[in-house]
C-alpha cells in the first residue's frame, strides 16, 4: 500500500506549477504542462489534454472559492454507485481523492498546486467512470469470443449486439461544470431504464442481510404444499418471512384429527365433543409454524411470481433453488443487470416495444405509459433469440413460412424419410429458388430423389409452407428486417403460453395476443385499418402492409429488475449469459 501511495503522489507531482497563481496562471500552466508527455494515473496524457483543449484549458472542478460543490457531488455519485463501489481499486482512488480535498489548507504554500492536482485527478476519474457508464465493465470482446465458442463447440448461434452510445463525454462534463450540477451527468451518461435507481437501495438492504446472517438455508426435501406438516415447513416459513409479507410465527396451535387439520387453542373442546364417538380420533397437537396453511401458500405463490415460476404454491426443486440463493448471489446478479442496463440505448423512442427474453414477456409503451403487456415464447437454449435493437417497418398477414435451411435439414428431412406424405399433409411446397417467381416443383419427384440420396439435397431448394391453420407463423408476423432473420409472429400452439418457462422457438418471438398488437398499430396506420385487415385475413392470401411510422423494438436480456409496481424481480438465466458475463467483469 505504501508503494502504491508513493507511486500515486509521484504521478500527481509530475505536474509542476508555480505557486500562488490566479486562474489565468492556472490556465497557462495547465496548458504548458501538456507540451511534454506526462505519466498519468488513469488515462494517457493525450486523452487528458483533449478534455482541457476542448474547454480552452479552463477548470472543470475548481472556481474562485476552491473545490466546487459539483466536484463533491460527483465523488458521492461514484462512491455510491451500486456497481462501482464494489471495485476495491476504484474506491481506493476515490478515498485518496477525498483525503486530498479534506486536507486542503488555503494557508499552505502548496495550496494552489494541490488544487491543480485535484483538478487533474478528478478529470481522470471522470473519464474512467463516464466510459464505464457508457460501455459497462463487462469485457465484451471476450464475451463475443465465448459466444463464438458456443457456435463452434455446440452449434449454438448465440448473438448479443451491444449498440455503441454516441455520447460526447467531453461535452457532457463541460455542460455539467458550467451548470455546477451533476444532474446532466446522471441524465445523459447513466441508463434511464425504468426503476434502475431503486436497485441501489435494494443492494444496501441485501448487504445488511448478508452481514446479519443471510437468508435461512432450507434443508433438503422433495416438495412441500398446502396441508403438509413438518419441521421443514417451519424452516420454509422462516425463510419466506425474510422476503414475503408473512409472519414467522403463528397465533394458534394445530390439531390433527384423522389427518385433518383444525386450528384451535382448546383441544379439550374437541375431545369432549367426540366422547360418544366409537372412532378413535387420536388428536395430535402440532405447532402452527409447522403447518402449511393458506397464509404460507399465498406467500409461496407471491415468491414464485417474483421469480417467473408457475405460481402453484408447490415448493419443488425450481422454487427451492431460488429460495436457497444467498443475498450475496442476489447482489451479484443485480449488479450484473445494472451493467446490462447501461449497455442499452439511452433513448428507447417515444413509442417502442421491449421484449425481455428471460421474462418471456413483451411490453409496448407510448410516452412512458404501458399500452400492451403480453406473454411471449422465445428461442430454446439451442436456438437462442438474439439480443439487439431495430425498428418494425411492416406487417405480413396470412404469412407463408419459408422454412430455414437448418430446420429443413435437421427436422423436416427426417420426418419426410419416415412419411413421404408429410409435406402434402402440412401444406409444404418446394421451389427451385428463393425468389418469389421461382418455379414450383413436383413434390413427388423431389421426394423420390431425396430418398435415393438418403436425405441429402432438399436444403438446396426453397421449402415453403402455405398460409393456414398448420402454419407455425399463424395469421400474422411483424417484421423488423435484421441480419438475424428473426421477427414476431402469431402461433397456432396457444397451449404453450400456459407454461411459466416458454423457450420453445428457433429464435423468433411468438406472441400470445398478436391481434392486440395489430390493433394498436392500426390506430396509427391506415394500411392496418380493421375492416381492411379482416378482409385480407379472410382472403387467406399473403399480404405485406407497410407501417407509416417505424416502431423501435428492443430485445433485451435482464434476469433482475424492479417492475412498475416496485417489486424486485428475478428470472432464470435461460441461456447461461449470467455465468459467462460475471466471469468477464473487470
Amino acid at each position: 500500500m505504501r508503494k502504491k501511495l508513493f507511486f500515486i503522489f509521484t504521478i500527481l507531482n509530475s505536474y509542476i506549477f508555480a505557486q500562488n497563481i490566479d486562474f489565468e496562471d492556472f490556465k497557462n500552466n495547465l496548458k504548458s504542462s501538456f507540451t511534454k508527455k506526462q505519466a498519468t494515473f488513469l488515462i494517457n496524457s493525450n486523452s487528458l489534454k483533449n478534455y482541457y483543449s476542448k474547454n480552452d484549458f479552463s477548470s472543470y472542478w475548481i472556481d474562485e472559492n476552491g473545490v466546487k460543490s459539483f466536484a463533491n457531488d460527483f465523488i458521492n455519485i461514484v462512491k455510491n454507485d451500486p456497481v462501482y463501489k464494489n471495485k476495491t481499486d476504484s474506491m481506493f482512488k476515490l478515498n485518496l481523492l477525498e483525503s486530498m480535498i479534506l486536507s486542503l489548507d488555503e494557508n499552505s504554500a502548496d495550496f494552489d498546486l494541490n488544487l491543480l492536482k485535484i483538478e487533474l485527478f478528478l478529470t481522470e476519474i471522470y473519464d474512467r467512470y463516464s466510459y464505464y457508464l457508457t460501455n459497462s465493465t463487462i469485457n465484451w470482446k471476450s464475451f463475443q469470443e465465448k459466444l463464438k465458442e458456443k457456435k463452434d463447440l455446440h452449434d449454438i448461434n448465440a448473438q448479443w449486439e451491444k449498440r455503441a452510445l454516441n455520447i460526447d463525454r467531453f461535452e457532457v462534463l463541460k455542460n455539467a461544470s458550467s451548470e455546477n450540477s451533476t444532474d446532466i451527468l446522471k441524465q445523459t451518461l447513466d441508463t434511464n431504464y425504468k426503476n434502475h435507481e431503486k436497485l441501489a437501495i435494494i443492494i444496501e438492504v441485501l448487504e445488511e442481510l448478508a452481514q446479519n446472517g443471510d437468508y435461512i438455508k432450507l434443508p433438503k426435501f422433495k416438495t412441500l404444499r398446502v396441508g403438509d406438516n413438518s419441521e421443514n415447513v417451519r424452516f420454509l416459513r422462516q425463510r419466506l418471512a425474510q422476503s414475503e409479507n408473512i409472519s414467522e410465527s403463528c397465533d394458534n396451535d394445530i390439531v390433527l384429527i384423522n389427518n385433518q387439520t383444525d386450528i384451535t387453542n382448546n383441544i379439550s373442546t374437541i375431545e369432549n365433543e367426540n366422547l360418544d364417538s366409537q372412532e378413535d380420533i387420536s388428536p395430535k397437537i402440532i405447532a402452527c409454524e409447522e403447518n402449511f396453511g393458506d397464509d404460507l401458500d399465498e406467500a409461496v405463490k407471491s415468491f414464485q411470481r417474483k421469480h417467473g415460476l408457475l405460481d402453484d404454491g408447490i415448493v419443488g426443486p425450481s422454487t427451492q433453488a431460488f429460495l436457497n440463493k444467498s443475498a450475496k448471489e442476489k447482489i451479484a446478479q443485480i449488479r450484473l443487470n445494472i451493467e446490462r442496463m447501461r449497455t442499452l440505448p439511452r433513448d428507447f423512442g417515444n413509442e417502442y416495444i421491449v421484449i425481455n427474453i428471460p421474462e418471456f414477456n413483451l411490453k409496448m409503451y407510448e410516452n412512458n405509459t404501458k399500452k400492451l403487456d403480453m406473454s411471449v415464447i422465445v428461442g430454446e437454449v439451442k436456438h437462442p433469440t438474439p439480443i439487439f435493437s431495430d425498428s418494425m417497418s411492416y406487417v405480413v398477414l396470412n404469412p407463408t413460412w419459408n422454412i430455414p435451411k437448418s430446420i429443413v435439414k435437421k427436422e423436416l428431412v427426417p420426418k419426410l424419410l419416415k412419411d413421404p406424405s408429410y409435406l402434402e399433409s402440412q401444406g409444404i411446397d418446394i421451389y427451385t429458388g428463393w425468389d418469389r417467381d421461382d418455379m414450383k416443383l413436383d413434390t413427388k419427384d423431389i421426394i423420390d430423389s431425396l430418398i435415393l440420396e438418403e436425405g441429402d439435397g432438399l436444403e438446396n431448394f426453397r421449402v415453403s409452407q402455405t398460409p393456414g391453420s398448420k402454419n407455425p407463423l399463424g395469421k400474422m408476423k411483424f417484421m423488423f428486417p435484421n441480419k438475424h432473420a428473426v421477427y414476431l409472429h402469431d402461433t397456432p400452439n396457444k397451449y404453450l403460453f400456459k407454461n411459466a418457462r416458454r423457450a420453445y422457438s428457433h429464435g423468433c418471438v411468438r406472441l400470445s395476443e398478436p391481434n392486440k398488437l395489430l390493433e394498436i398499430l392500426g390506430n396509427e396506420n391506415k394500411n392496418l385499418e380493421s375492416t381492411k385487415v379482416v378482409e385480407i385475413l379472410e382472403d387467406s392470401k399473403e399480404k405485406a402492409l407497410n407501417l407509416n411510422k417505424k416502431v423501435p423494438i428492443h430485445l433485451i436480456y435482464l434476469t433482475s429488475w424492479v417492475d412498475e409496481d416496485d417489486v424486485l424481480q428475478f428470472r432464470e438465466d435461460i441461456y447461461g449469459y449470467d455465468k459467462l458475463q460475471k466471469e468477464l467483469i473487470y
